[in-house]
């Protein structure tokens, strides 16, 4: 992993860095919607997503999404789905009525060790003949992780490529690009750099290829189901990030190859992040 090339300020994928305070919050927020969307009901998911059906500001948030031109004539990429997709209110409406039933609902998609008809894991994408790849690329999630002082939480075992602590990750990038607005001059502009950089090669490298795959798999599972929506709200996020930052639709087809399994990690949700007000 090599974010240091980064520090020097200049964009090396032609990202455009200019800073907008309403659009990061936005996509903020859609990223925390996703991850608290599939997070284990055990952990009190339900009464969260609950609270969230009369949230204005999560609702406006992703029409701001939706209106950005990027976000409407952006290519959409295998199993992607258009921007119109992206409400918060098509994967709350079919919110389960009490978590326990939400909670019987994750166990049968995910109840098993590692679910092998729609794993929430990015290496049970990657081929098993390559085992070589599935650990190098948990190092390199690993490393990005670190590089920005975060850490899995010790309370929730629970291995770094789950999808619910990639979409936290890049919540808290943007975050930490928010913070990087209260610098001055230079630093200010290398700061904001160095997350839109990671930002970008962490989608890139680690969200965007698998992601649309998985949430197509929870539709054919159900098609009616919580999951199933969200999945969909998914596969629309995914390509209007790359809108924005500027990585290309994926176009080969990937599922589920989960013969080995790579070694698990301590931790469930990243600490060390920032907080949730900023």
């Amino acid at each position: 992993m090599a974010l240091a090339a980064a520090a020097g300020g200049e964009s090396q994928t032609g990202v455009d860095t200019a800073f907008d305070p309403a659009v990061n919050m936005a996509r903020q927020a859609m990223y925390r919607f996703a991850a608290l969307s599939f997070l284990d009901p055990r952990h009190g998911s339900w009464d969260r997503l609950n609270a969230l059906g009369n949230d204005v500001a999560l609702q406006s948030g992703a029409a701001l999404i939706r209106s950005l031109p990027e976000t409407r004539s952006g290519e959409l990429g295998l199993g992607e789905s258009p921007i119109e997709r992206l409400d918060p209110r098509h994967v709350l409406d079919r919110l389960p009525g009490s978590a326990d039933e939400l909670n019987a609902r994750y166990e049968s998609m995910f109840g098993l060790v590692v679910s092998g008809n729609c794993p929430p894991y990015e290496t049970e994408y990657i081929n098993s003949k390559y085992a070589y790849q599935r650990s190098n690329s948990l190092a390199d999630i690993r490393g990005f992780y670190q590089a920005f002082g975060m850490a899995p939480s010790e309370r929730n075992p629970e291995r770094p490529d789950h999808l619910v602590l990639e979409l936290e990750f890049m919540a808290a990038l943007l975050g930490l690009e928010r913070l990087a607005e209260e610098g001055d001059g230079r630093s200010q502009h290398d700061r904001q750099q160095v997350c839109r950089e990671a930002q970008s090669r962490f989608l890139e490298e680690h969200l965007a290829w698998w992601t649309p795959s998985f949430a197509r798999l929870l539709g054919i599972a159900n098609e009616e189901s919580f999951y199933a929506a969200a999945g969909s709200f998914l596969m629309a996020l995914i390509p209007a990030e790359r809108a924005l930052l500027g990585v290309a639709a994926v176009s080969r087809p990937v599922g589920p190859d989960a013969i080995e399994r790579p070694e698990c990690c301590e931790g469930c949700s990243l600490t060390g992040a920032v907080p949730d007000d900023r």
